[in-house]
């Protein structure tokens, strides 16, 4: 479904990422980790080209996102084209931003309405179905700053489900959260996993990652130090610097 090979990135002299190459396949759940600074968030805005990258290419289904080749050159796909890869593409972030002027009903149905050109009453029953397997049903007509951290980020995750992706992509979705908040929002997401969404998880959430990814992939300084199945990454790891991450982490 991923395919990203020798991907680069850098801001001015600053190279944030550094070689990547990485596959996903369907209803694989990719957790990625490593330090603050290591370039996990920026990996996800170029894989749904919120970012621009350097160098390499990243391919959804085979189609290169964000740009267009021609005659063996490659040159900025147009924003059509690049929107239509982006909506099988969900995204959620470490801040909701919800609209704070429409209920959440009305923030779930609203990409699907002005996007997918879905008719309204489709658009509601879908955002309804969605708000229920998140557990929000009873907040479906308040507005997002009546409701807790935790719920926020619920709705946003119903908002980008509501798009009918293919894949997920989750930027450390419980970072901004307080404590007893996190479990509600990894139950959501543990429940999109069982039921065999296609996800790639930034996280500093290590049981989360162990319990729940099929791969965990180890970032430091721009480059994929280490990829391996959970149960071998975090019993075993292979690298000196994947094992003094853990230790620091699991301590």
């Amino acid at each position: 479904m991923l395919d990203i090979k020798n991907l680069s990135k850098s801001y001015g002299s600053l190279s944030v990422l550094r070689d990547i190459n990485l596959s996903v396949q369907p209803r694989d759940v990719v957790a990625v980790i490593g330090p603050s600074g290591s370039g996990k968030s920026t990996l996800l805005k170029c894989i749904n080209f919120l970012e621009p990258y350097d160098a390499g290419e990243v391919r959804f289904d085979g189609q290169l996102v964000g740009y267009q080749e021609s005659g063996g050159l490659r040159r900025p796909a147009g924003e059509r084209q690049t929107n239509r890869l982006r909506a099988q593409m969900g995204m959620v972030f470490q801040n909701f931003n919800l609209f704070p002027h429409m209920t959440i009903l009305q923030n779930v149905m609203e990409g699907p309405v002005q996007v997918l050109k879905v008719p309204r009453e489709q658009a509601r029953e879908r955002a309804e179905r969605l708000l229920a397997q998140v557990g929000l049903s009873d907040k479906r007509d308040v507005k997002p700053t009546r409701l807790s951290g935790g719920q926020q980020q619920r709705a946003a995750i119903a908002r980008a489900l509501a798009m009918q992706p293919r894949l997920m992509l989750f930027d450390e979705p419980t970072s901004a959260l307080d404590p007893e908040l996190v479990g509600e929002v990894l139950a959501a997401m543990r429940e999109l996993a069982q039921a065999g969404m296609t996800m790639v998880i930034v996280t500093h959430e290590m049981s989360f990652a162990r319990d729940v990814a099929s791969r965990v992939v180890f970032m430091e300084g721009g480059y994929i130090v280490e990829e391996a199945p959970p149960a071998q990454l975090f019993t075993a790891p292979q690298n000196p610097r994947t094992r003094a991450f853990l230790s620091r982490v699991l301590a």
